[in-house]
């Protein structure tokens, strides 16, 4: 979401976060109920996928998590509710949200089985690449080109085109096979731009040497 998207957003969604903050909820709370709406979306979607109109909920869904995800967020920064356990959740959650969002167009006939576990299984390794930044003391690696906020704007996409009536399955098997190869190149960027971070200081130790020589 583009910063100035984000930061109206956060202003909109503040006295919401203020009245779940002084009601007792907590950021854990809201990455915990935004994770099990995410999978009841994508069960309901898979069970009933004869309908293509179900398939409308999860562009809904994608849209109302972004809110949750912003309410969360104010919640940490905001109102100082970050935690280990919190961070452990979020991570999982995003995991557990993608996953089972994008499972349910395999089910749909003419769409590659194929392709939606690559991209899904892709999905899951591009976020362990960017969780081995603090393994090697870099920073937790957020890089692209296929973020998670995109692929999820990608399957809204599929989702409102399929609930509609008017997508095609061959331009989503293109778009799909399209987002494998992006999702590879994220996956070599991270781990990549991760031990970059981890090596400048290091490149820098000899020069500082020399310098004081």
């Amino acid at each position: 979401m583009p910063t100035i998207l984000k930061t109206r957003l956060h202003a909109l969604l503040h006295p919401l976060a203020r009245i779940l903050f002084n009601d007792g909820v907590r950021a854990i709370h809201v990455t915990s109920c935004a994770g099990l709406i995410s999978v009841a979306v994508g069960v309901l979607a898979a069970a009933f996928a004869f309908h293509p109109g179900i398939f409308v909920l999860i562009p809904i869904w994608i849209i109302i998590r972004m809110l949750f995800n912003a309410v969360e967020t104010l919640l940490i920064t905001q109102f100082g509710q970050h935690s280990r356990l919190g961070t452990c959740a979020q991570e999982l959650s995003r995991l557990v949200a993608e996953t089972a969002l994008f499972l349910p167009f395999s089910v749909i006939p003419k769409v590659s089985l194929l392709l939606v576990m690559t991209v899904t299984l892709l999905a899951i390794f591009s976020e362990f690449a960017g969780l081995l930044g603090p393994l090697i003391k870099a920073s937790r690696r957020r890089d692209g080109p296929m973020k998670s906020d995109i692929r999820l704007l990608c399957f809204a996409v599929f989702g409102a085109g399929i609930g509609s009536g008017y997508a095609l399955t061959a331009p989503i098997n293109i778009a799909l096979a399209v987002m494998t190869i992006l999702l590879l190149m994220t996956i070599v960027t991270r781990i990549r731009r991760a031990v970059t971070e981890v090596a400048k200081p290091a490149s820098a130790t000899p020069s500082k040497v020399d310098a004081q020589s």
